[in-house]
């Protein structure tokens, strides 16, 4: 159903919902001459054009529904697509502090030799200054 059937339906329901035909007899006789049969189309009539109404704000949601599932989706997509991305990145992280570490060590075992070789040339400078 397009929109322009549910605003006519809602157009129709607005101009005429559940009072009946104005006759010139007074309230009291016009009640009369509405028999229970005549109650039941109306009350048709009214359900009839509150179910046009209410589909079309059904299809009105589950089409907004619809977009914002597409649009999760587009998103989801998004970030799936990035996750090889952000796994290499991690590698190479761990890779770069593992290196760092390396380096560490290394840095830290230059300066223990440096240390020895300190000592071991003071202890020489002390060895020749005893010979001289």
């Amino acid at each position: 159903m397009g929109s322009n059937q549910c605003k006519k339906a809602e157009n129709s329901k607005n101009q005429n919902t559940s009072s009946p035909p104005k006759d010139h007899n007074s309230s009291t006789a016009r009640e009369q001459n509405w028999t229970e049969n005549q109650f039941d189309d109306l009350t048709e009539v009214c359900f009839k054009r509150w179910v046009i109404t209410n589909s079309c704000e059904l299809k009105k949601h589950v089409l907004t529904q619809c977009q914002e599932a597409k649009n999760l989706e587009k998103k989801l997509q998004e970030l799936l697509t990035r996750i090889p991305s952000l796994e290499k990145n991690k590698n190479d992280l761990m890779e770069l502090k593992n290196t760092a570490r390396e380096l560490c060590e290394t840095h830290t075992s230059i300066n223990s030799q440096t240390d020895q070789a300190e000592e071991g040339i003071s202890e020489t400078e002390d060895q020749f200054n005893e010979i001289k």
